[in-house]
C-alpha cells in the first residue's frame, strides 16, 4: 500500500516538474523577439536598472542637460525584466524588436 502511494507521490511530483519547465520554455520564447525600451520623458537616470542588468544592456549617460540612461546593447536583451522592476518611474517597457 505505502509503494502505490509513494508512485502516485513521485508521479505528481514529476508532472509538476514538467509543467513547471514547460511553462519557463514557452515564457522564453515569448520574449525571444522583445527588448527593452527607456521611456525618456519618465527616466531620472538613478541608475537603479544598470545596476539590475545582469546582461549589461543599459548604460548610464550624461550629458549637458543630467543625466539619463541609455540601451547599449540590445541584442544582448533577454526581456527577463529585471530592470522594469527596479525602476520606480516606470521608464522602462518591453517592445518587439525590430
Amino acid at each position: 500500500m505505502t509503494f502505490r502511494i509513494m508512485n502516485i507521490v513521485y508521479w505528481i511530483i514529476g508532472a509538476v516538474i514538467l509543467v513547471w519547465f514547460t511553462m519557463g520554455m514557452y515564457r522564453h520564447r515569448q520574449r525571444r523577439n522583445k527588448t527593452i525600451r527607456i521611456i525618456e520623458e519618465n527616466c531620472t537616470g538613478c541608475g537603479h536598472c544598470v545596476k539590475r542588468c545582469s546582461h549589461r544592456v543599459l548604460e548610464t549617460v550624461k550629458t549637458e542637460t543630467g543625466m539619463y540612461v541609455a540601451v547599449k546593447n540590445s541584442d544582448r536583451c533577454t526581456a527577463c525584466g529585471n530592470c522594469m522592476g527596479k525602476c520606480k518611474f516606470n521608464a522602462l517597457e518591453l517592445i518587439e524588436k525590430i
